[in-house]
């Protein structure tokens, strides 16, 4: 059998994504293509509100390259941002015999969809799109005419969950081209001691202040839940990381609160701290967030997790004991769950520690590298 040669096409280099190339790279040849590397004030314009630069090294211990792009301004949030025409190039000077991209949205996928199907070689799109009530009515019509043709030009598809499964199969994509890959994280990275307070139930929430994050939601459901609960027997306390536009609205919203506290952006490995002293993560955003990564760092972390029903993982991560999920922007069924979870962490903690351990099981790396290597059998 000749070697296979995975090939992985990404905008630049991701604090989720780094870890896992290094993981596929003990078990498969792959080298990763990016277009570009953003400086500290490029990441910081997506929704951060402040220039930073990742505290975990993200180009070790795997193979990488950046490729020339000629974008007047380099990045991944328009389809411009990331265009190299001498991909082709590189694909055939690495002699790649299969190729992933991480999304389809960019130049730079297209230009390898595009080289791979004159060389017939296989190429996977791996992705976590799910199907938005809320997208204007022209935009749905646009995609259900143009994404049956387009995405039937790729031989597969590694899915992250069952939105995202559902989404591709609404486009004609046919069961048997979908390979279930779901979305994780780099689970040891998070994992560390417990150091719940005793006297506190800290929920946190995690994200940018921005509007699809839905900030407000939790603190308006928190301060109600305080407000008809006032002798928990245990005092509560919400926990807000993150910067962003929103971020002064929010505080002004809870300036009357002294349980709810703001903790600013918070770096990978100062946040691992925050998850181990916390009870429980709360997700709010609406049909945005395709997944919410962050749900499987708190999982990693031991904690469970509140999210809407908007969110993507939802249907996968979270189960009777593992969380509860809410009706986005219904902030009584937010408070409803939270008193819920207030009880079960307390009177259950066995069940929602079994519970979080089986679906870190199942969204985990090995997981991920099966699906490349059942994907490296396309011919």
């Amino acid at each position: 059998m000749s070697l296979k040669k995975l090939a992985i096409i990404l905008s630049h280099p991701v604090q989720y994504y780094s870890p896992l190339f290094e993981e596929l790279t003990k078990q498969l040849e792959l080298k990763v293509f990016y277009a570009f590397q953003p400086n500290a004030s490029q990441q910081g314009k997506d929704g951060f509100g402040k220039a930073f630069e990742w505290d975990v090294d993200l180009l070790s211990n795997y193979k990488f390259e950046f490729i020339e792009n000629l974008a007047a301004e380099p990045g991944s949030a328009n389809y411009k941002g990331c265009d190299t025409p001498i991909l082709g190039e590189k694909l055939q000077e690495y002699g790649a015999t299969h190729v992933v991209t991480f999304g389809w949205h960019l130049k730079m996928y297209k230009q390898a969809l595009a080289y791979c199907k004159k060389n017939k070689i296989p190429i996977a799109v791996r992705g976590d799109s799910q199907l938005n009530p809320l997208l204007p009515f022209w935009k749905k019509l646009i995609k259900r005419i143009y994404y049956p043709f387009f995405l039937n030009q790729f031989n597969a598809f590694l899915s992250v969950g069952e939105r995202n499964k559902t989404y591709l199969e609404y486009y004609g994509i046919s069961e048997r081209r979908i390979i279930f890959s779901p979305h994780a994280i780099n689970q040891p990275f998070w994992q560390t001691e417990s150091k719940l307070k005793e006297t506190t139930f800290e929920f946190v929430w995690v994200a940018k202040f921005i509007h699809k994050k839905r900030p407000l939601d939790v603190i308006k459901a928190f301060k109600e839940l305080i407000r008809e609960h006032s002798e928990f027997g245990r005092k509560i306390a919400l926990k807000m990381v993150g910067s962003g536009e929103l971020l002064e609205i929010a505080k002004e919203e809870a300036s009357d609160c002294q349980e709810i506290q703001f903790l600013g952006f918070k770096n990978q490995t100062e946040l691992k701290s925050i998850y181990a002293q916390s009870g429980c993560l709360v997700l709010s955003s609406d049909y945005g967030e395709t997944w919410g990564l962050v749900v499987n760092e708190a999982f990693a972390s031991g904690i469970p997790a509140i999210v809407s029903n908007a969110c993507g993982c939802s249907v996968d991560l979270i189960s009777e004991s593992s969380g509860r999920v809410f009706a986005w922007g219904d902030l009584n069924s937010l408070k409803d769950n939270m008193l819920e979870m207030l009880n079960i962490c307390a009177n259950e903690p066995q069940s929602v520690s079994e519970a979080i351990k089986a679906k870190n099981q199942i969204y985990s790396y090995q997981k991920i590298t099966e699906s490349f290597k059942q994907f490296l059998i396309y011919e």
